[in-house]
This record gives C-alpha cells, structure tokens and sequence, in this order.
C-alpha cells in the first residue's frame, strides 16, 4: 500500500495497532495503517474455526462449512498455537498416571506423544514429542518434576524405569485406566490422530499447536470459550 500522503511505495514497518500493521513512509515519514480488507474473516469466524477444529473437523470441512479457505483455517489455527500459554496445573498432584501413543508427521514417519494426566483432578498436565525412546519420556519427566507429585502410574514399556524414581513409580496395566480414557479423547477430537484418516500432520509444529490447544480446550483453560 502506497502512503496515503504523498503516494510513495517506499515505506518500513512500524509496529501494529489493534492487530493491524502500521508502517512509516521514508520519504515524508508519515504513520499510516493497512485498512482491513472487507473480505476479512471476523474474530468470530475464527473462534468459530477454531472451535470446530477442535470438536474433530479438519481444516478442509471447517473451510467449506464456514465458506473460507482451508490454508485461512490452517494460518488461524497455526497463529493460536502459537500465542497460546503453558498448560495450567496444580503444583500438588497426588496421582500422575503416563502413557504414550503414536501418529504420522510429514511422510507419514512415526512420531510418539507422551502424555501426563492427573488422575484426581481429571486434567491433561502436559505433553512431550518425539521418539519412543527414553530421551522423549525424560524431558516430559523434567516438566513434571518441577511439581509435588505423591504417584506415578505407567504401563510396562520398559523406557519409563529409566527415568522415573522407582520409590514413586507403579508399572501396572491396570493403573493407568484414566491416561488411556485421554489418549480416545486426543484421537477422536484431532482427526490428524485417527488412526484410519486422510488427515495427518505435516510438521511436528502443527502437531504440538494442535494438541496442546486440545489439551487446554478439554481443560477449559481457553479463556474465549469459558
């Protein structure tokens, strides 16, 4: 956009008002704003979308049901990933149960989550992404320690032993009936992590965006749905 005054092209950015950008021309040094095209989605629209998304609709249904581009859905779910905070827990937690589970990213490669819940306080903790080796378990372990924990609760997938302080830790199938209940919840809410979808995540980015804002929607821990 030319300046407004005196209709040169050479202009920098210069900050943004009310998620507008604002720029400065070089030559006459006047401030000015990109007025906001009509065609614009709405805030709505993208909490709409946002929403959906979250409810288990990909990106190309959410776009032919609100009537915009599937890559506008992507960038709006994208740009919330990416401003959004840390998950929200208690600095007390009497039971931790973990489990980890498994996806695609990019060509259709293996990528392990491993999850944290609490069992009590019926809450998602946190979350790590990578392998399903024991480096992966150890940096959610270094999240989760930070906390009061009374018990950790797992499977029997060896790599848990390795990291976890045996006076605290139970390996039992049978213990960790409450981690697997969320793990359904994460694949029938995200359609990237059904097992049988056309849906699947390019980017381990995306991936994290999308399953940490799963994880704080299901905590009710989104402010603008609250």
């Amino acid at each position: 956009m030319n300046c407004p005054r005196c209709k040169s092209p050479n202009h920098k950015k210069n900050g943004k008002i009310s998620e507008r950008q604002r720029y400065q021309c070089h030559d006459c040094g006047y401030n000015y704003s990109v007025e906001i095209k009509s065609t614009a989605s709405s805030a709505f629209v993208k909490r709409q979308a946002l929403q959906l998304y979250l409810e288990g609709l990909g990106f190309r249904s959410i776009g032919r049901i609100l009537g915009v581009s599937h890559v506008s859905v992507q960038n709006w779910i994208k740009k919330y990933g990416k401003d959004m905070e840390d998950l929200k827990s208690e600095n007390e937690i009497n039971i931790v149960e973990l489990d980890e589970m498994h996806t695609y990213i990019g060509n259709k490669k293996y990528c392990w989550i491993w999850i944290a819940v609490d069992r009590v306080g019926k809450k998602f903790i946190d979350c790590s992404f990578g392998s399903r080796g024991t480096e992966t378990g150890q940096q959610l372990w270094e999240k989760l320690e930070r906390k009061k924990i009374g018990e950790v609760m797992t499977d029997h997938w060896k790599a848990y032993a390795e990291f976890l302080p045996e006076t605290i830790h139970t390996q039992s199938k049978a213990e960790t009936y409450t981690v697997e209940g969320y793990n359904s919840i994460l694949r029938h809410f995200l359609a990237r992590l059904r097992r049988k979808s056309k849906c699947y995540t390019k980017s381990i980015e995306m991936l994290k965006y999308s399953v940490i804002l799963l994880m704080k929607y299901r905590n009710k821990e989104l402010a603008m749905f609250n």
